[in-house]
C-alpha cells in the first residue's frame, strides 16, 4: 500500500453543470471541499444519490462514507477513485471546518 503524502493534494473540480452561467473549475484539497465545490447541498445530494443529512455527514466525517458513496463521488466529481480517497484521508489527518450550506471553501482548522 503506497504511504500517504503529508501534504495536502490538491485537485481542480468542475462544478455540477447548472442553466446559469459558466463556472471555472475549484482547487479542493479535502472531501468536504470537493463535496461542496461541485454546487449546493440539494443538487450535490440528488446527483450523488444521498439524502442531504449524508452528504453533510460525510463532509464532516469522510471515515463514515462508504466504497460505493466514494466511487459515485468520484464519478459524479470526474476523478478517479484513489485521488477521492487521498482527499478523504487527507480531511481525516487534517480536520477542516464544514462550510456553510452556500457555494465557497471551507477554512481549514488549526
Amino acid at each position: 500500500m503506497k504511504t500517504p503524502k503529508s501534504t495536502p493534494p490538491s485537485v481542480h473540480v468542475q462544478p455540477l453543470e447548472r442553466e446559469q452561467l459558466p463556472v471555472a473549475p475549484v482547487a479542493c484539497s479535502s472531501l468536504a471541499e470537493l463535496i461542496h465545490s461541485l454546487g449546493t447541498r440539494k443538487e450535490v445530494a440528488e446527483a450523488w444519490k444521498v439524502v442531504p443529512r449524508t452528504l453533510a455527514l460525510r463532509m464532516q466525517k469522510p471515515e463514515t462514507a462508504t466504497l460505493e458513496e466514494l466511487q459515485r463521488l468520484a464519478v459524479l466529481a470526474r476523478l478517479d477513485l484513489p485521488t477521492v480517497f487521498e482527499l478523504a484521508y487527507y480531511q481525516m489527518q487534517h480536520p477542516v471546518a464544514v462550510p456553510a450550506p452556500q457555494l465557497g471553501r471551507p477554512k481549514q482548522q488549526h
